[in-house]
């Protein structure tokens, strides 16, 4: 998937610092050359300045990921993640970066999915607190909802995980 330059009024996801708005382009000399960096408002309220050449790598992007959209990616069939926690660390911190849209959710799937299996680690319960949070900001940004119906949903569609191990176990 190849970046395509974001522009003014675009919604956006950086992965260290939240939500926010695209409100331009600014061009700063930077060792004697021109670089151009995007002007970010975050939603609560800073603003952050973003190389537009390292943006791509940086994990920012649009917000595109609707409820609907999160709740279909959860019910697909989960990948294995690593039996190594410090690999699954890596794993779930490049997931976390990664400026798909639907890498985070993927990585939430695929973490459900080992918990059939595998105890999750503290590190593993806390990266999913993380992830489901930071879905359901987006999903309540995109489709325009209350952030704790979003959350609701998610947590939701977790809970309905989460049973049909116990059931298909039991």
């Amino acid at each position: 998937m190849s970046f395509q330059r974001l522009q003014s009024g675009d919604r956006i996801s950086h992965p260290m610092y939240g939500l926010g708005m695209v409100e331009g382009v600014t061009t700063f000399n930077q060792d004697g050359r021109a670089t151009d960096f995007y002007s970010v408002r975050l939603s609560r309220g800073d603003m952050l300045t973003v190389p537009v050449d390292r943006a791509e790598g940086l994990g920012l992007r649009r917000i595109v990921n609707s409820l609907a959209t999160v709740v279909a990616c959860l019910r697909t069939p989960a990948h294995p993640l690593s039996d190594n926690d410090r690999e699954r660390v890596v794993e779930l911190k490049a997931c976390w970066h990664a400026p798909q849209a639907a890498a985070v959710t993927e990585a939430v799937r695929d973490l459900m999915g080992r918990s059939h299996t595998h105890k999750l680690t503290p590190n593993d319960k806390r990266w999913l607190a993380n992830a489901c949070e930071r879905l359901s900001a987006e999903a309540a940004t995109v489709d325009a909802i209350d952030l704790f119906r979003a959350r609701a949903a998610i947590q939701q569609e977790i809970d309905s995980l989460k049973s049909n191990v116990a059931c298909s176990s039991g």
